[in-house]
């Protein structure tokens, strides 16, 4: 760990007891260039990262890491120890075509997957575990084992033991983390539920070092946002379902349990009162699929409901306050009045803060329940109107037999009758209906 075997002779470093040549010869060593007779490989003038993946292994057994390797610590802007591959954090369609495919195609990115720093399932994986194909891939559109490692999976998947053997360990150990974190017997430290922001100084020091700023710690969405909402609105969740593709509607229907009536009707489906962390892992995969995340599901989907009050972040906790709500409205679920009026009837100082919770006029609670009434009262008014097209069709079938009855043997009507027999007087049938007329006149007229 300190002289890294070079006080050595190099016909010793073959020895039994020492069998460290190989990794010196993958260095490019070689005993004139070790006795100083020609100059030194190239590896040697190197930096850590500079090295290449054999080379870099070849070196962590010589018990080298990235600080005793560059014996000076190596940075470039911002802090890192690898340059920043600028492509990966352009949104989707800022990247060139040819990226764009290979991305999609190889990688199994989407524009989803993409924008979200952090949420492609390949980025879980490091160099490699990636297939040939999918590093082949990788490395035509401008990365390496250790602009991947770094800057993609932050070496997150590497065992403990790798950590420790390429000095990587220090760096996690800075943030919190320990062996038994690290494999999940216990629990992550708080750094690892800190926002960029609420990282001390030392500790972003040490998240730089693993290649994390604040976009890809905190998972940024990179999708151009200029709507009134804090995430960028999933487009394909509010289109209707006769828009969706099949695929989408299979989707949409399998793990999520949609329907056409609970896609299209917003707040009303059963897998919507669950915030991201209540789905199962194929209902996350699922709605990946649809174009939501963890953010856009607990805003949109959820409004944040199946969260404890004490869990809501301040700021949207301070929304809810504004919309009426408290500590114990909240645990019994009860609505403030404010969600009993439809959107045209808030303040506008209340709809900037149902923005902030991702409400908008077609999902706003009470614009749901007035169109309900509204369909409510459609439905009744046509019912009595085909009701009263039916009261319509019974008159004139039975307006032949009316006249015969209201019409005496005499050539009377039935009111000159009446008025006859009565002096005068006179008897009005008003808001009898057709079939109580029928009931009466079947007495008789006279008898009437």
């Amino acid at each position: 760990w300190i002289n890294h075997y070079e006080g050595y002779r190099w016909i010793d470093m073959g020895q039994p007891f020492i069998q460290v040549l190989q990794w010196f010869t993958s260095l490019g060593w070689d005993i004139q260039s070790w006795t100083g007779k020609k100059e030194a490989p190239e590896s040697d003038s190197k930096t850590w990262y500079d090295l290449t993946s054999e080379e870099r292994f070849s070196a962590a057994q010589l018990c080298y890491s990235r600080i005793t390797w560059n014996e000076v610590e190596v940075f470039s802007n911002g802090g890192f120890p690898i340059e920043k591959p600028g492509f990966r954090f352009d949104h989707w369609w800022k990247l060139d075509d040819e990226v764009r495919e290979i991305a999609h195609e190889s990688l199994k990115y989407s524009e989803i997957t993409w924008n979200v720093l952090g949420l492609g399932a390949v980025e879980a994986r490091d160099w490699m575990s990636l297939t040939p194909s999918e590093r082949e891939a990788a490395e035509s559109i401008g990365w390496n084992q250790a602009t991947w490692d770094c800057w993609i999976n932050h070496f997150r998947s590497y065992s403990w033991e790798n950590l420790v053997f390429y000095g990587l360990d220090l760096d996690y150990q800075s943030l919190g983390w320990t062996d038994l974190s690290w494999d999940g017997t216990e629990d992550a430290p708080p750094s690892n539920d800190k926002t960029w922001n609420e990282l001390n100084e030392l500790e972003k020091q040490y998240a730089r070092k693993l290649c994390y700023f604040e976009d890809n710690w905190d998972m940024v969405d990179i999708t151009p946002n200029n709507g009134k909402f804090p995430h960028p609105k999933p487009k394909s969740r509010f289109a209707p379902w006769n828009e969706l593709s099949d695929d989408e509607k299979a989707i949409a229907a399998d793990s999520l349990q949609y329907s056409e009536k609970t896609w299209n009707s917003y707040g009303v489906a059963e897998i919507e009162r669950n915030g991201w962390d209540e789905l199962t892992q194929l209902q996350q995969s699922h709605a990946i699929s649809l174009g939501l995340y963890e953010r856009t599901w607990d805003c949109f989907q959820n409004h944040y409901h199946s969260k404890s009050w004490i869990s809501l972040d301040g700021d949207v906790r301070d929304a809810f306050r504004v919309l009426g709500w408290d500590e114990n409205s909240w645990a019994a679920n009860y609505r403030p009045p404010s969600y009993e009026n439809e959107w045209n009837r808030l303040s506008e100082i209340e709809q900037s803060i149902a923005y902030r919770l991702c409400f908008f006029e077609d999902n706003w609670p009470g614009q749901a329940e007035a169109l309900k009434g509204q369909s409510a009262n459609e439905t009744l008014a046509g019912e009595e109107e085909a009701a009263e097209e039916d009261g319509t069709e019974e008159n004139n079938g039975t307006s032949e037999e009316e006249d015969a009855a209201e019409t005496g043997p005499s050539g009377q009507t039935a009111s000159s009758a009446t008025q006859e027999d009565n002096s005068g007087s006179k008897c009005v049938f008003s808001g009898l209906t057709a079939s109580l007329l029928i009931s009466f006149w079947s007495f008789g007229v006279e008898t009437l």
